[in-house]
């Protein structure tokens, strides 16, 4: 049998007028979060598509995949949460109409939510609840000293995670979704088979990036002698703040949050970069100091310092486009697997480590699937990113594009890959050991994938033309928003 009982899918960006699956008007160049757009219209219809048919098609009618939502997929850094939080509601009508009785529904009412660097807020705030929660439990009511806060899930055990207060509060605003569940696992989730020789880690991928632990650079700048953290615990208490604070509140905060959606557009252009850089350094100097000397001193230390942090951003994976992952980032995922994350999975697993591993992230908006061999792991690892649903730059960049990965009871994995920006014809894709056949999930799935028929035809005719009005908004918004 081959029947889908995951999905896993990364970097919606609910919210962001640069995500394909936020609702833009092309004449008003506003966002209209109560429609669903085009491209989301035809992206639950393709999924809808393919569960359907191939999980009925094996005659298992009851089966319904668990959605694992892998980060990023609310906009909360570049959008008001209102905007982000409605957005996700028209995703949520579509998959769970609420005129259908539940038994209906194809997928689980139990999703997994892996909050990323976009919607890290979300495991803030779940995090703050649950720790809440404990301390006033009876485990703890008599007792005077209060254990830390934890900063991450386990891994394994994730048969509820934590749940998402925020996404679950505003499901409950209908009677129809009463029945749904969002829980957060973070920043790691695994699934793996009863004698753990074969698991898939899902992880956003944020920090395979060295911008994501800036505070862990800054804090071995100044005692240079100290020992870099490898717990992926200590990792995320080290940076959490600087995460949340940059990537995933400022873009909130009033009209100052505007003005931080025009650092994220500047960053796309080096020219305007730098002006952005040196006007920020200059407007702070003019504040700090009295004299032109110190002034003009202050400036320069200042451009260099915001140049040094705008330009980490502006360098991150997603710029380089004519390359899957940069060597910079090829590093940032070698380490962050052979260290944290091995430590985390022999620390749960006993010591063990599974001999037929994948690793799914997304982060970067560039689809992939490839084996790739890490030191302190039997053999190589299948590794897949499912891409991104946002238009980053104004000229097109092939290697960006979006995927749906697609999971059955054997833990084989396959990649849909919907569209890259220069292609939009759906193809499947898997990796696989050496001289390993396809598997039975990839052959059911050929089955049911014909990128010829209509849907698919037109999913792909509706992305081009929904990209074409993202890179002209972006354009529009960086030229008149710099001549303010």
């Amino acid at each position: 049998m081959a029947d889908i009982r995951y999905i896993c899918v990364s970097d919606l960006h609910f919210g962001a007028s640069s995500s394909l699956l936020t609702q833009v008007n092309p004449f008003s160049r506003q966002i209209d979060p109560l429609k669903p757009s085009p491209a989301l219209v035809y992206w639950v219809k393709a999924l809808k598509e393919v569960v359907q048919k191939n999980n009925q098609k094996n005659g298992n009618k009851g089966i319904k995949p668990t959605l694992i939502l892998n980060g990023d997929i609310l906009e909360l850094a570049l959008c008001n949460t209102n905007e982000a939080a409605m957005c996700f509601e028209r995703f949520i009508e579509l998959l769970f109409p609420a005129e259908e009785n539940p038994q209906e529904w194809l997928f689980d009412t139990q999703m997994y939510y892996l909050p990323g660097n976009h919607d890290h807020h979300l495991w803030e705030s779940a995090r703050e609840t649950q720790y809440v929660n404990y301390i006033q439990s009876e485990k703890l009511k008599n007792e005077p000293y209060l254990p830390i806060p934890w900063h991450t899930t386990t891994m394994f055990d994730n048969s509820e995670g934590v749940p998402v207060f925020f996404l679950n509060k505003l499901l409950q605003r209908r009677e129809a979704y009463k029945s749904l569940k969002v829980s957060a696992l973070y920043p790691n989730m695994g699934i793996k088979t009863a004698n753990g020789q074969k698991a898939i880690i899902f992880s956003h991928g944020h920090y395979i990036e060295s911008i994501y632990m800036l505070m862990t650079e800054l804090k071995t700048m100044i005692f240079p002698d100290r020992r870099k953290p490898e717990q992926i615990w200590d990792i995320e208490a080290e940076n959490f703040a600087w995460i949340s604070f940059f990537w995933s509140t400022m873009g909130r905060s009033g009209e100052v949050g505007k003005d931080i959606e025009l650092i994220y557009n500047k960053m796309q252009d080096p020219i305007a970069l730098r002006k952005l850089t040196d006007n920020l350094a200059q407007s702070l100097a003019d504040r700090l100091t009295d004299t032109m000397v110190t002034e003009f001193a202050a400036s320069k230390i200042l451009g260099t310092a915001f140049g040094y942090l705008f330009g980490k951003a502006a360098s991150s994976e997603r710029g380089f486009s004519d390359q899957i992952l940069d060597e910079k980032t090829q590093k940032g995922l070698k380490d962050f697997i052979e260290i944290p994350l091995n430590l985390q999975i022999r620390g749960e697993l006993s010591g063990q480590i599974p001999t037929d591993l994948t690793f799914i992230f997304g982060h970067t908006h560039k689809p992939f699937e490839q084996m790739i061999t890490y030191g302190g792991y039997p053999q190589g690892i299948k590794v897949y990113n499912d891409g991104g649903w946002v238009v980053d730059t104004v000229k097109t960049q092939p290697l960006h594009g979006g995927a749906m990965l697609f999971i059955d009871e054997n833990l084989d994995t396959v990649s849909l890959r919907i569209y890259n920006e220069n292609n939009y014809e759906v193809h499947l894709a898997e990796a696989k050991y050496p001289n390993q056949p396809v598997s039975p999930l990839y052959e059911a799935l050929q089955n049911v994938v014909n990128p010829q028929d209509d849907l698919w035809r037109g999913f792909g005719e509706t992305l081009a033309q929904e990209i074409k009005v993202r890179q002209d908004l972006l354009e529009y918004e960086i030229k008149m928003r710099s001549a303010e």
